[in-house]
């Protein structure tokens, strides 16, 4: 649910913080409820990116070219987003304005900032709205902040009790509830609308999100699907047809090789192995295509390689299979044939 509280100036940001804080407590106690809190922008929606130093700040403060994905959050967040806490503790309400301030980082930070260290306890700083120390207390999972296809970034979580300063007015609130959500709908809205009746609330579920996120590839994918079902049955139809029409004109060669005692099995191979060879050829020039077009659609590729060879072997089987089926029926034919019929059409 995404709600906005029209407020400005510091006192506007005492008052968010006081309203999200009794929003979240509030729809904690929904029944149906089992997590909740609040984010200011859900995964997949990345509303801010930059800088971080390690344990100090440098004498000047240069652009770290590869940074982080700046997440604030409130209590409760990750159980209602389902990311699993690794290490260290959650945010909670002690982590508020007053208190020092804090940090979850994500396990793709710990990697990259903490290589074979204990990152709990250490001080982190991110260039967000203030250049204060962080202390680290938790690590959290990876999240692909860019959607599915992407990998996950480092990404600093901080509580936002200690981040509202002329920002955050508006959030997104997560729920995690074992009933439909819908059913949640109008109980949030009439519960923000108790404590700001003024406030918009717009509202979606996670699937919705990652049905979005997912529209273009899923489209992309049902088109090249449709192309490569249609070339198949291009292809079983042509290499039926050249077979059967071999078939046709050599009937007579057909009809004197059984004549000469050619049995049915010998004729059924010689077709089969000249079917096959010619597929053979068309599959190698067909892989070696494919090998050097598919580096072009590199981008629209997911958790799979161009060069991928269980794809490459699962291709071949399919099309020999295809191939195999198509050259046997008319193959099959040739070797019924009664050669005394074949020699008279001669």
């Amino acid at each position: 649910m995404k709600t906005t509280l029209p407020v400005s100036g510091p006192e506007g940001d005492a008052h968010a913080r006081q309203f999200f804080r009794q929003l979240r407590s509030k729809v904690s106690s929904l029944p149906q409820v089992s997590a909740a809190g609040a984010t200011m922008g859900p995964p997949g929606d990345v509303e801010s990116f930059g800088t971080y130093w390690i344990d100090h700040l440098p004498k000047e403060l240069r652009m770290n070219p590869e940074g982080a994905v700046f997440s604030v959050v409130t209590p409760g967040t990750f159980s209602a987003l389902g990311i699993p806490l690794k290490r260290g503790r959650d945010f909670e309400d002690r982590d508020s304005a007053s208190a020092p301030f804090t940090a979850v980082i994500n396990e793709a930070l710990a990697r990259k900032a903490f290589p074979g260290q204990d990152p709990i306890g250490r001080v982190i700083f991110a260039g967000f709205d203030s250049l204060k120390p962080m202390k680290i207390i938790g690590i959290v999972g990876d999240v692909r902040q860019y959607g599915p296809t992407q990998k996950p970034d480092p990404e600093i979580y901080m509580p936002y009790e200690q981040h509202t300063q002329g920002a955050w007015s508006g959030l997104y609130v997560v729920v995690r509830t074992p009933a439909s959500p819908e059913m949640l709908t109008n109980m949030l809205r009439r519960t923000v609308h108790e404590l700001a009746p003024d406030a918009p609330v717009r509202f979606t579920t996670m699937q919705a999100s990652l049905y979005e996120e997912t529209a273009a590839p899923r489209f992309r994918t049902l088109l090249l699907s449709v192309f490569a079902g249609l070339a198949l049955c291009l292809a079983i139809a042509g290499v039926y047809g050249v077979t059967a029409y071999v078939v046709t004109q050599r009937s007579s060669e057909i009809g004197l090789r059984m004549a000469m005692g050619a049995t049915s099995g010998q004729v059924l191979r010689l077709f089969l192995r000249h079917g096959i060879g010619l597929a053979a050829m068309g599959m190698a020039f067909g892989f070696a295509t494919s090998f050097a077009g598919t580096r072009l659609m590199t981008s629209v590729l997911f958790e799979v390689t161009p060069a991928d060879p269980a794809t490459y072997a699962g291709v071949a089987i399919v099309l020999s299979a295809v191939v195999l089926a198509a050259n046997y029926i008319p193959a099959r034919r040739a070797a019924k044939l009664d050669p005394l019929i074949a020699l008279r059409q001669e």
